[in-house]
């Protein structure tokens, strides 16, 4: 394990927000990151005590061949806030401490880690810094549209379902404007220089 653990920087946005896109542009500076959603659906399918305990909450049906059924579990929390908020509780633990894990591992000068619930998860309390990616409503609600091929209420659902982008601007330390307007390579490249070298 490293003497000197990297500075830790989380990312989120809300839907359509371009978090990811801001996120491969930090990858292309090599700086390492940590997709939270895709580590999530790894660990439930390789980590055995959350695997278990899935099956234990939601029923044998939750796995096929040892892979989650995902679809099943979309029904079974769909609607429902106890359950998912059960789902969650098995699943952000495990995802905080797989980051904790990789983010020891790395070497670089700072780290990000990915996640469009990074305050409803916890996993703000692990880093040193939060950076929100924020649009308006009108032109996320397009992209997610367009990336998702989903109707304008499936789309306007999820955006309820999600912290607004006010709630995130007022607990991020920076927040990098994904309008079409403002220059994305711009900004990135300033928080760069932050992280790299200023460390707030």
């Amino acid at each position: 394990m490293n003497a000197r653990i990297p500075f830790k920087v989380g990312i989120t946005g809300g839907i359509g927000s371009g978090k990811s896109i801001v996120c491969r542009m930090f990858v292309l500076l090599g700086v390492p990151v940590y997709d939270s959603d895709a580590e999530a659906r790894r660990l439930m399918s390789s980590d055995p005590a959350l695997a278990e305990a899935i099956r234990e909450r939601f029923g044998t049906a939750s796995y096929r061949g040892g892979v989650p059924d995902r679809k099943y579990l979309a029904a079974q929390v769909f609607g429902n806030p106890s359950a998912l908020a059960a789902l969650n509780g098995m699943v952000h633990p495990a995802v905080t401490a797989d980051f904790r894990r990789w983010a020891a591992g790395c070497t670089a000068d700072y780290v990000l880690v990915e996640s469009a619930v990074l305050f409803e998860s916890g996993l703000n309390r692990e880093v040193d810094a939060v950076v929100t990616v924020s649009a308006p409503e009108e032109l996320r609600a397009a992209r997610a549209a367009a990336r998702d091929h989903a109707s304008a209420e499936e789309i306007r659902a999820r955006m309820r379902s999600q912290m607004d982008d006010a709630g995130r601007e007022a607990l991020a330390d920076y927040v990098v404007v994904n309008d079409g307007r403002h220059l994305l390579w711009e900004q990135v490249l300033r928080l760069d220089e932050i992280f790299r070298h200023g460390r707030p």
